[in-house]
């Protein structure tokens, strides 16, 4: 889920240890992210809001742990099903040509010639590439398709090639 300002980075699945920390399922690349940030998001189940400041976030066996400052085991037991939001400004720079799903959704797609192929609603993370889908087209996220993304105009230009259009499938 992605607002206009914040970005969904995980859900509180649970209370690990006595020490208040939680269990989170990460949807970062990157949890230790959130050890860098100034404060996340918490949005309870009933639509409460609450920032909070990341205390310590680490792995054990896979899991990824986030200590909460000040919180102890009764609040953590409390943040059950709480997701966990991070602003987007908060997010770290990435390389050249890489770009995080949310600046990537909605992004209108058209082809060298200015065919319009739609919005980009989802990205597919397949083994051999990711795959940005509209409702008119599924793009694969290749340097011989892709020409160029520009935030700014909020636009990906594609090759004007066969293949990409859902009717032709």
């Amino acid at each position: 889920m992605i607002d206009n300002e914040r970005v969904i980075v995980g859900e509180v699945v649970g209370a690990f240890g006595i020490k208040g920390e939680v269990k989170l399922t990460a949807l970062l690349d990157s949890p230790q992210t959130l050890a860098k940030v100034s404060c996340v998001e918490l949005r309870f189940p009933d639509g409460t809001r609450r920032e909070r400041r990341v205390e310590k976030v680490r792995i054990h066996q896979g899991a990824t742990l986030v200590a909460f400052e000040g919180a102890d085991r009764t609040e953590a037991e409390s943040l059950r099903g709480v997701q966990v939001f991070l602003k987007k400004s908060e997010f770290p720079p990435l390389g050249p040509n890489a770009w995080y799903e949310w600046q990537l959704l909605g992004l209108t797609v058209r082809t060298e010639s200015g065919k319009d192929l739609g919005k980009i609603e989802h990205v597919l993370y397949l083994p051999g590439n990711d795959v940005y889908e509209t409702d008119l087209a599924m793009i694969p996220a290749i340097g011989s398709v892709v020409v160029g993304v520009n935030l700014d105009a909020g636009e990906v230009v594609v090759r004007d090639v066969s293949g990409l259009l859902k009717s032709e499938v």
